[in-house]
């Protein structure tokens, strides 16, 4: 059996994709597509797989493949439709899974030939029979997954050379009940974790493809504190070990792991630098409107200080658009944020994906927008899928934008990222005194990594004086030098 595993591109638009459109010499993705590399390594030992990221290479439409699987998440949906119909168009038999099928079957049901709905770990073997017999039903419904017997991914069909970062999955769902998250309603709120071990076997795979940065993909890495400490202490004895040179890792967590000192000292002892919190808002009646209890009643700059000081550099998560917020939102959050020693943050609108309690409650009141497409697959370019409370959905992207353009304005991102250098402590193989040892990041990667920012900072003379001005800073500290490189534009 030829099967061919497809990961789309995304429908958000960024300078970076406009220049490293798919099948250019440039083509580079920041994170590897963990997806399509798990469901290869489920598929039997006959079967020949083929891996297509559709960020680095276009998708092949004469491709020899007895079957095509699509895996997509809300901002690929679209674009996954589109893929398989042109392939049934030339008479292939297609398979499609992901977050958004599972999180709304309906909207996929007979754009494949067979759907499938939640988890495949726990019914890979019926579908790969099946498949193999040409019996394959409209639709299966997976299960919650042990993820102690999920599969090492295959990285070795995956173009590694033009991936920045590799990714480890750790665990799946996340126990607290944001009404905007879809996460909590295909993976649930009882957090499934790997073993140890597992991780750790998978960190060797990835470093021997040549990685220095991996993403422990985690909906919330800190929230089960034993586990993360355990695991933690696991890549600390592996991470410049054994010879190996350290490599960064990054990770998703909420802003209540401050509060535990240990476990601070944990993450960066095992070279755990990058932190994604999810921030989105200082309004406190926005922050309960959302459920966001973990950030109700802390200090969310200081808390974010004590992550930078004890060495995460923080990308913080922003939202605008809630039912409190008014015109004069933008810049409360903009002055929120710049007094953050935070440079790269994640701007977004508020939005109701399909299945979340939020979206329920909108549809509810009449206010999710009529424009059936944008309601059933919301944007990842600004445009709510929602009528705000207090503003028109014009006035939330005109302000979003205004917002974004604020933040990146090469005077206030300077002061943030100083700000930042200021505070941030070094990584473990600079603080142990055994000089700076992080493995090199793989040639191809590095190169077309350079190049696309070379080529943005030509195309924007407000990026070159970013970069200019972090190179001083650079020089300045070499001590965290990384952490300020991975801030500085590139691709993202």
């Amino acid at each position: 059996m030829r099967l061919l595993l497809i990961a789309p591109r995304s429908n958000a638009h960024t300078e970076y994709s406009a220049l490293s459109a798919p099948g250019s010499d440039r083509a580079v993705v920041r994170v590897a597509a963990v997806s399509i590399a798990t469901v290869a390594a489920l598929a039997p030992p006959d079967f020949d797989v083929v891996l297509c990221d559709e960020a680095i290479a276009p998708v092949d439409f004469a491709a020899d493949a007895d079957v095509v699987g699509i895996s997509a998440n809300v901002s690929q949906a679209l674009r996954a439709i589109e893929i398989s119909a042109a392939f049934r168009r030339r008479g292939k038999t297609v398979i499609m899974g992901g977050p958004h099928v599972s999180l709304a079957p309906e909207l996929f049901e007979g754009r494949a030939d067979c759907i499938v709905v939640g988890e495949f770990e726990p019914i890979a073997d019926a579908v790969f029979a099946d498949m193999r017999r040409g019996a394959l039903r409209p639709r299966y419904d997976g299960a919650k997954a042990d993820l102690r017997r999920s599969p090492m991914p295959r990285w070795d069909l995956y173009p590694n050379d033009k991936a920045v970062g590799g990714v480890v999955q750790t665990s799946r769902g996340c126990p607290f009940e944001c009404r905007f998250c879809d996460v909590i309603q295909y993976l649930g709120r009882v957090q499934r974790h790997k073993d140890d071990a597992q991780v750790i076997a998978e960190i060797q795979s990835l470093y021997d493809h040549g990685y220095n940065f991996i993403s422990l993909a985690d909906d919330n890495f800190t929230v089960y504190r034993r586990r993360a400490k355990s695991l933690l202490q696991a890549i600390a004895g592996w991470n410049g070990g054994g010879g190996r040179d350290y490599v960064m890792f990054a990770t998703q967590m909420s802003i209540d792991a401050a509060r535990d000192d240990d476990l601070l000292a944990l993450c960066n002892e095992a070279g755990l630098l990058n932190a994604f919190v999810g921030i989105e808002t200082d309004d406190q009646e926005s922050l309960k409107e959302s459920k966001k209890r973990q950030n109700l009643h802390v200090d969310l700059a200081a808390e974010i200080r004590k992550l930078i000081t004890r060495g995460l550099r923080v990308e913080a998560a922003l939202m605008v658009g809630f039912d409190h917020d008014g015109p004069s939102a933008f810049e409360r959050r903009f002055a929120f944020a710049q007094a953050l020693p935070v440079g790269s943050f994640n701007i977004s609108v508020l939005v109701a994906p399909v299945g979340t309690p939020l979206y329920a409650d909108m549809r509810a009141q009449g206010r999710i927008v009529s424009d059936e497409v944008l309601a059933q697959f919301p944007s990842a370019n600004l445009i709510t899928n929602i009528t705000p409370a207090q503003m028109s959905r014009d006035d939330l992207y005109v302000g979003t934008k205004w917002l974004i353009s604020k933040l990146i304005d090469p005077d206030n991102f300077y002061a943030r990222i100083e700000a930042m250098s200021a505070l941030l402590a070094p990584p473990p193989w600079e603080s142990a005194g055994r000089g700076r040892r992080r493995q090199a990041l793989r040639p191809t990667a590095a190169r077309l990594f350079a190049q696309v920012t070379r080529d943005l900072s030509r195309r924007d003379p407000r990026i070159a004086a970013v970069v200019q001005r972090a190179m001083v800073l650079m020089r300045a500290r070499p001590q965290v030098r990384d952490a300020i490189s991975d801030t500085a534009p590139g691709p993202r």
